[in-house]
């Protein structure tokens, strides 16, 4: 196996408030290897966009800070690295998309403008107006925006949602980073528009070889165009395995019960179910499973400590003490009921 281009160990993230440290990521590790696509699901509030933005050191210090761990990228660490060699690397080596397009392109400037500036930014000024001009263009092109020279000439305002995203996918790829992290970038889109941004980045990812990260908490939207799937609660991996297996195998009760409360064409709305009880106090963290006060399924020693992983199948693995141990809580059978 190639060696991971993205390699996370141990994460431990905190933010400092009045009330003492708000333990926001737990322990995180993860492997992102050369030409993945890795859906990062979970609900409103359970650290996604923190963790990858924290990997890249983009919170603001104070008040956030990395109480431990690691973050390598192709093997270089970034934890401590100085701020001026982190800005060498975002952009030209790792670009992100945000979901709100109109709050990242400046109102005031012409699309054209902000993306050659962006693009001779990336390349620290190497590259000359007018070569940044055709690769802007032909980035507005590729991501199938319609009459480049006239959308380059635009302000964002005269642009809809979908074609302001568009220019933000053109702008994050037009230095050809090795890793791009997608921050819920359908999520301000009519469900046409993402249908159409989905299938977009899809042919992106596989024409450009990029390796990526899609941030969501819509299950089936991460189908349509990862190949692996990290479940995360409460600033913690629960689970990580092929998007097939999360679907027709979901082994952590927080997954099933994430792909229980999504719509069924053949289901009527009121059979959908939800997940009792909120995201615990990460100011003060449960002991063991941070899920076990909402798992319907928790016993006494998934709240005793820790929970480690357990290798389920190639690629699967999940944080659940039913799997540990051959089962102490009932293994399997207790979350087969439940399916």
């Amino acid at each position: 196996m190639t060696d991971p281009l993205l390699s996370i160990r141990g994460l431990e993230l905190a933010f400092d408030t009045f009330d003492g440290p708000y333990h926001a990521i737990g322990g995180v590790t993860l492997d992102l290897r050369p030409g993945e696509a890795l859906g990062l699901v979970g609900e409103t509030g359970c650290g996604k966009s923190v963790l990858t933005r924290a990997a890249f050191g983009l919170l603001p210090s104070p008040p956030a800070r990395i109480v431990a761990g690691s973050v390598k990228l192709a093997g270089r660490e970034l934890v401590g690295l100085p701020e001026r060699d982190l800005r060498s690397i975002r952009g030209a080596e790792v670009a992100m998309i945000f979901q709100d397009p109109m709050t990242y392109l400046n109102p005031v400037f012409r699309v054209g403008t902000q993306l050659v500036d962006a693009i001779r930014a990336q390349s620290k000024g190497r590259i000359r107006k007018a070569e940044a001009k055709d690769i802007a263009l032909a980035m507005l092109e590729k991501v199938h925006l319609p009459n480049p020279e006239r959308q380059f000439r635009a302000y964002p305002h005269e642009l809809s949602g979908g074609m302001r995203q568009r220019v933000l996918i053109a702008m994050a790829l037009a230095a050809k980073p090795r890793l791009l992290i997608a921050d819920e970038p359908t999520t301000a889109l009519d469900v046409t528009i993402q249908a159409q941004i989905l299938r977009l980045m899809g042919e992106l990812v596989e024409d450009m070889g990029l390796t990526m990260i899609m941030i969501s908490h819509d299950l089936g939207v991460v189908a349509q165009v990862c190949s692996r799937v990290a479940v995360m609660y409460a600033g913690q991996i629960v689970e990580d395995a092929p998007v097939e297996r999360i679907f027709d195998a979901p082994s952590h009760p927080y997954t099933r019960g994430l792909l229980k409360a999504l719509p069924h064409p053949f289901k009527p709305a009121d059979s959908l179910a939800s997940i009792p009880g909120s995201l615990p106090d990460l100011l003060h963290p449960p002991t063991g499973c941070r899920f076990a006060p909402r798992c319907p399924h928790a016993g006494p020693a998934c709240v005793s400590g820790p929970v480690p992983f357990a290798d389920l199948a190639p690629g699967h693995r999940a944080a659940c003490r039913l799997h540990l141990e051959g089962g102490v809580l009932g293994g399997t059978g207790a979350l087969a009921e439940t399916a």
